[in-house]
């Protein structure tokens, strides 16, 4: 356990990091949009699905 231990703490100290816990900051709000939405958008059209047979059929 002790040999995990002092991987780690090397692995730690080789990309600069201190024991010490990170600082948090606060994030900065979202700006709300306001404009509003005076277009709207057209549906899209549909187009009639073919049918197709896969397979011929059986013959008896």
């Amino acid at each position: 356990m002790s040999a995990l231990e002092q991987s780690v703490q090397k692995a730690k100290e080789s990309r600069g990091e201190s024991g010490e816990d990170a600082t948090v900051h606060d994030m900065p709000s979202r700006k709300k949009t306001t404009a509003k939405k005076t277009a709207k958008k057209a549906p899209a059209k549909k187009t009639a699905a073919k049918k197709t047979s896969g397979r011929k059929p059986r013959t008896a």
